[in-house]
């Protein structure tokens, strides 16, 4: 059963935690969504991944970061250094009263480069194996913000320290987009925000600044053993980088870029993803000669012989 719960010094980050009972917390799932998204993400990621994770008793925290949904603070006070510490900091008051053995952190979009360094700092502070899950990890290094964003805004965002989005992506037409720049558009989505929600808050340039350091070498752990990627088929540049990295096991979402483009990519990346959680406590029913979570389409990065291993 799930119970909200708020976390932080001043309690001003709002979370829920679905909790079995204390002698099967064994192992802990943390979401994290991506720019400027709720803890649910879109479409209602998160949460259903959550209920499909408590018919098998998991333990997991869902949480606003700092800036976004109901949690305290403005989004143009975000930046992916607070998203990291608002992580660490609800984890290390979730796990207060009960030490699990396994970590996973599941994130979408930024999402996931926030999950993939926490779970190399908890490790590191804490001794607990931590377990990265990157849902759709955008292809770095990004556009550069100078050469992409509005220019007046960019000059009024060096002044002020933030901007209305609309004024750094300017459109009003969010059905078809026809008068959105794509390659602004599809920046953003790389980063799990979407326009619509995204209009009306703010972005800063310390946020921007942090976006644009991103890169391929520095990436923290991106040769570690036990990191998962979760990609669409159709996300070419995402695909290119992850299935060279070594140690990078890497499924795909059949016919998308991303998991909100289609109804049924949303069910299989809730599939994979549980597949990979439920393996990890031991409790995965699924055979791979005929994997209903999708564990039988696996990219094992760095292993010999064809990137793609077909199981079914």
């Amino acid at each position: 059963m799930w119970r909200q719960v708020r976390f932080g010094r001043s309690r001003d980050i709002v979370g829920l935690v679905e909790e079995p009972a204390a002698q099967e917390r064994r192992t802990l799932i943390v979401t994290l969504p991506g720019l400027g998204q709720a803890m649910s993400e879109k479409n209602y990621l998160f949460s259903n991944l959550r209920k499909r994770l408590a018919a098998s008793g998991a333990w997991v925290v869902q949480f606003d970061y700092r800036g976004h949904g109901d949690s305290a603070g403005e989004l143009g006070q975000t930046t992916v250094s607070s998203m990291v510490r608002d992580t660490l900091e609800v984890v290390e008051e979730a796990t207060a009263g009960h030490r699990p053995d396994t970590i996973f952190f599941v994130g979408n979009a930024l999402g996931a480069m926030v999950a993939l360094r926490s779970a190399l700092a908890w490790e590191e502070r804490s001794g607990i194996t931590c377990r990265p899950v990157l849902l759709s990890p955008p292809a770095l290094p990004l556009p550069r913000s100078g050469e992409l964003l509005d220019a007046g805004a960019l000059n009024a965002l060096a002044r002020e320290g933030s901007v209305d989005s609309q004024l750094l992506v300017p459109g009003y037409d969010y059905y078809t987009l026809s008068d959105f720049d794509m390659d602004q558009v599809g920046y953003l989505a790389s980063l799990g925000a979407h326009l619509l929600y995204l209009h009306g808050q703010c972005i800063g340039r310390a946020m921007l600044d942090e976006l644009d350091a991103l890169s391929e070498e520095d990436l923290p752990g991106a040769g570690r053993p036990g990191i998962t990627v979760v990609c669409g088929e159709r996300d070419a540049e995402a695909l290119a980088q992850w299935k060279a990295v070594p140690g990078a096991e890497v499924h795909l979402l059949d016919g998308v870029v991303y998991y909100f483009q289609h109804p049924a990519a949303m069910d299989q990346a809730i599939e994979i993803i549980a597949g990979i959680v439920l393996d990890g406590q031991g409790e995965c029913s699924h055979s791979c000669a005929a994997c209903p979570c999708g564990r039988g389409r696996i990219n094992r990065a760095g292993s010999n012989g064809p990137n793609q291993t077909e199981l079914r």
